[in-house]
């Protein structure tokens, strides 16, 4: 046993612990720092190994400083104090540190009292610091402990704890059992749960050892589907690779012949888009000249009428000055006077002479067309026709045949069509074949004039043909023939070209009141209409037709039709005028019906009964004499479609029924003189239904 000094120096905390690591003797050091009755610090010994101790070691460690603090450091216990354990969890030493729970007293020998109670009172200051700080430890130590089980399994834990008992038994010299007993109690708690959790017994282990069976034959499964599905690919590309060097040469025929295809498609639309204009600017100069010529037939034709009309009245005026003679204007009303009157011979000639050939119905007039021209005009007619021509042979004169005719075009594409059709259904190519042959289609029907009775039609024509037998085989069916793609080749031209050529000549040339023109367009666009399933309700560039075709009626109604009103007893001296008048407006009648069903009926009722019917050949017939008007009724009747004369749809005739009816009963029985108009009354009665 130590006696301490007199003069004692108090040291606490960490300063006392490294104070007194230094007071020990050379025996002491000899064996390590250690008294000879004391057991060996684990910790330390670990620590100077290099291995890392576990929470349940440091804490026995602060236990035992602890201890060795409360009792002054001075003297070494006569045995260690053995810590119960219940269930695995250390008890505190406050809660009785003896076997037997009694509290031994220890003789003080000390001779300084006075340090030994200031001793006493630091020690209880340091134990109720060392209680608030041990619930601080407790939780730092559960803390480390759920750190240690989330990174490590139990079975790591163990084989750590393992390596640092041969470390510290090689090291420190001692045994292997020593230490294991040591380090027990420490890895006890690291074990609980593992071993809680992880109960092997032959019936978990065996579960196991099927499962693992079991997915083993899952796996070859899955290894044998896979490699029969991988030894069938290989098969695959072996087969394809064998077919594709047999198809090698064949699919480099095909490839130049693509490249030959695409360099003379883009040469082709090329020199297409360079002509375009070049025949824009042809059309547009032959339209001019068509143009030009049917508007000087239909401007004389009403400057006749106005001459007429002038010369009337002139006449009509009661004590009128003679008209002054000389002048320009007077002159030049005298040629036109003259030059009217001598076509009108020519025209009775040519009837007289066609009569005496062959029996033709009698001829009123103003039934027929003024379309003579003078000799000097058809002169410059035919010169400016020449030109526009010749200036169409020089638009691919530059231009080798490959590129210029339409039958080496659509060899070109057919051949395409034989070599690969998949390809050329793929690429609509007979979408876009009327776009390409349209140039020069258009140039081929430049001069096309189906107005005149010497125009072929135009499947006279040789292209027309062409376009026909496009892709046509022997060994074609009406099957095949259905899911042919070019089977609307022709019908998408006439829609596209043919259609926009039509409606150009109509608003440039047409005249309505020309009955022979009018019935050639009405039968050309019944052809259209039911040869070629495109000109159907759906194609506006067919109602772009119709309208056009209604406007140019409508201007005639309104510019053409003069019918002169006169006095019943003032009407005898100029009959001539009036029945000439009113027959030209009965021919346009006639004209603007023969479009029922091909127009729309409301669009021809408007324009044939409403504004020409009503309005002016009713007011002609209420000033002629009763029988000549009874005839003109017969005339106007006979110009009528059969269907607008049923009961249920002549609501529009009201007019002309009231008409008929007011002449039925002006007419007398007793009179030999009205017989016949009689007759002709009661004929148009029974096709009025009244």
């Amino acid at each position: 046993m130590v006696v301490k000094s007199e003069k004692e120096v108090i040291l606490n905390g960490r300063a006392a612990l490294v104070a007194g690591k230094d007071d020990v003797s050379s025996d002491e050091d000899d064996s390590r720092g250690r008294h000879r009755f004391s057991h060996p610090d684990n910790v330390k010994i670990i620590v100077e190994s290099g291995m890392i101790p576990d929470a349940a070691m440091i804490h026995a460690a602060r236990k035992r400083r602890q201890r060795a603090r409360e009792m002054g450091g001075d003297y070494v216990p006569l045995e260690e104090r053995k810590e119960k354990k219940d269930k695995g969890r250390l008890i505190r030493e406050e809660d009785g540190d003896g076997d037997d729970g009694s509290d031994e007293e220890r003789i003080d020998m000390t001779i300084n009292t006075q340090a030994q109670d200031i001793e006493k009172r630091r020690e209880q200051f340091k134990a109720a610091q060392e209680d608030s700080d041990r619930e601080s430890d407790r939780e730092t130590e559960e803390w480390e402990n759920q750190q240690i089980r989330k990174g490590v399994t139990g079975a790591q834990i163990t084989s750590v704890q393992n390596e640092t008992l041969y470390g510290v038994s090689y090291y420190t010299g001692f045994s292997e059992e020593s230490v294991e007993n040591n380090l027990y109690n420490s890895s006890t708690n690291a074990m609980v749960k593992t071993d809680s959790n992880d109960q092997k017994t032959p019936e978990s282990i065996a579960n196991k050892l099927r499962e693992r069976v079991q997915q083993l034959k899952e796996n070859y499964t899955n290894h044998d589907t896979k490699l029969k599905q991988i030894t069938d690919e290989l098969e695959t590309c072996q087969r394809d690779l064998i077919d594709l060097e047999r198809k090698a040469p064949e699919c480099a025929k095909r490839f130049r012949f693509y490249q030959e295809l695409r360099g003379y498609v883009t040469d082709l639309v090329e020199c297409l888009d360079e002509k375009i204009p070049m025949v824009s600017n042809l059309e547009q100069r032959w339209m001019e000249v068509i143009g030009k010529r049917a508007n000087t037939l239909a401007e004389r034709r009403r400057q006749d009428v106005r001459d007429q009309a002038e010369e009337i009245t002139s006449q009509s005026r009661l004590n009128s000055r003679p008209r002054p003679t000389g002048g320009p204007e007077e002159e030049a009303r005298v040629r036109r006077a003259a030059e009217r009157e001598g076509r009108r011979n020519r025209r009775r000639r040519t009837r007289e002479q066609a009569a005496q050939l062959q029996i033709t119905p009698k001829h009123l007039e103003g039934m027929s067309s003024d379309d003579e021209f003078p000799e000097q005009d058809n002169i410059l007619y035919k010169q400016q026709k020449d030109q526009v021509l010749e200036s169409v042979e020089q638009v691919f004169s530059d231009v080798i045949e490959d590129f210029s005719s339409l039958s080496s075009i659509l060899e070109r594409f057919e051949s395409w069509r034989q070599t690969d059709f998949t390809a050329y259904s793929e690429a609509y190519a007979s979408l876009v074949l009327p776009k390409i042959v349209g140039p020069i289609l258009r140039l081929q029907i430049l001069s096309w004039d189906p107005f005149n009775s010497n125009c072929s039609d135009l499947e006279q024509y040789h292209w027309m043909k062409t376009l026909m037998t496009y892709g046509l085989t022997s060994s074609e069916t009406e099957e095949t023939l259905r899911a042919d793609p070019d089977i609307n080749l022709v019908p998408a031209i006439v829609d596209k070209i043919i259609i926009l050529k039509l409606k150009d000549l109509v608003e440039q040339t047409w005249d309505p009141m020309s009955s022979s023109q009018s019935l050639r367009l009405v039968g050309l666009i019944g052809r259209f209409v039911r040869r070629y399933p495109t000109l159907g309700p759906g194609s506006q560039r067919l109602q772009d037709l119709f309208t056009a075709i209604v406007d140019k009626i409508q201007q005639a109604v309104e510019h053409d039709v003069f019918i002169p009103i006169f006095p019943k007893q003032v009407l005898e001296t100029k009959s001539s005028f009036f029945q000439r008048q009113f027959n030209s407006a009965v021919k346009l009648l006639g004209n603007i019906t023969c479009w029922q069903g091909t127009l729309a009926d409301h669009v021809l009722k408007d324009l044939a009964i409403n504004s020409l019917l009503n309005r002016y050949l009713l007011s002609g017939l209420r000033v002629c004499q009763l029988i000549d008007a009874v005839s003109k009724a017969q005339l106007i009747i006979n110009a009528l479609p059969r269907i607008w004369l049923q009961s249920d749809v002549k609501e529009d005739l009201r007019m002309f029924i009231m008409c008929i009816t007011q002449f039925s009963g002006q007419l007398n029985s007793d009179n030999p003189l009205h017989l016949e108009s009689l007759e002709i009354l009661s004929s148009i009665k029974n096709t009025l239904h009244i």
